[in-house]
């Protein structure tokens, strides 16, 4: 135990071939580079009042998007204060990047199955509802299948990095009994492969990964229902049937 226990130590001071180092780079280290690149605190000759800068980071300290932000950060020196709500919007569309665009006309297309929505809500009710209402559900129902979607792909990438994360230590566990083993004498076999991110390739969301988010979802929202039937105040009657 002892043992293992002073490798775990010395880890951090394994280095390992220059590939792998710049896959730890890109993957961990480049947007945090990007962010910093983008700051608005860096002197690069503009001119930013201090209140400027606190408004500008309260805007866009959840964006991770580097272009994103940068289109923002042109859009905010603009004078946009006297557009409407449509035009405004029309403005954001117009600088959408490709990648940003597919995903735009994608959700745009994406529909929610209307007469399903009013099939469940019937079965719950015990009634049926007016098709407004179901339209209405449907476009909620989009709007948080989305964000459901979007939080299960955060929960794949924080998997593949902690994958990563483990393959390192792996590999520097290794080259660590490589080097005591030839420092005894000793002949041993060394493990050429590279390190490999799993995120580099596009993979489809698996089942644990929208539970995940849906169970994050339920701790981050105290306005979810359990599931569990309710009663309604001091009645015995049930809230939903």
């Amino acid at each position: 135990m002892d043992t293992e226990y002073e490798d775990d130590d010395h880890l951090s001071d394994v280095s390992l071939d220059e590939e792998d180092e710049e896959l730890i780079w890109r993957v961990f280290y480049s947007s945090l580079e990007e962010k910093t690149r983008d700051s608005p605190l860096i002197d690069d000759g503009s001119e930013f009042s201090e209140s400027d800068e606190l408004d500008y980071l309260s805007d866009i300290s959840d964006v991770d998007d580097p272009e994103l932000v940068s289109k923002y950060k042109e859009l905010k020196s603009q004078n946009i204060g006297n557009l409407n709500e449509e035009e405004k919007k029309r403005l954001i569309i117009a600088n959408f990047t490709d990648d940003q665009m597919e995903r735009f006309e994608s959700y745009r297309r994406m529909t929610v199955n209307k007469p399903g929505v009013k099939k469940i809500c019937n079965g719950v009710l015990g009634h049926s509802i007016p098709q407004n209402i179901a339209v209405v559900l449907a476009g909620l129902s989009k709007s948080f299948l989305g964000e459901i979607i979007t939080r299960a792909f955060e929960i794949q990438e924080r998997e593949n990095k902690a994958q990563l994360i483990l393959d390192i230590d792996n590999k520097k566990k290794q080259k660590l009994d490589i080097l005591k083993n030839l420092e005894n004498g000793k002949e041993v076999e060394v493990d050429d492969r590279k390190l490999q991110y799993q995120g580099d390739v596009q993979k489809p969301l698996l089942p644990e990964h929208i539970r995940e988010a849906w169970r994050l979802y339920k701790l981050e929202n105290s306005g979810v229902f359990n599931a569990q039937w309710r009663s309604q105040g001091d009645a015995d009657g049930k809230l939903f049937r």
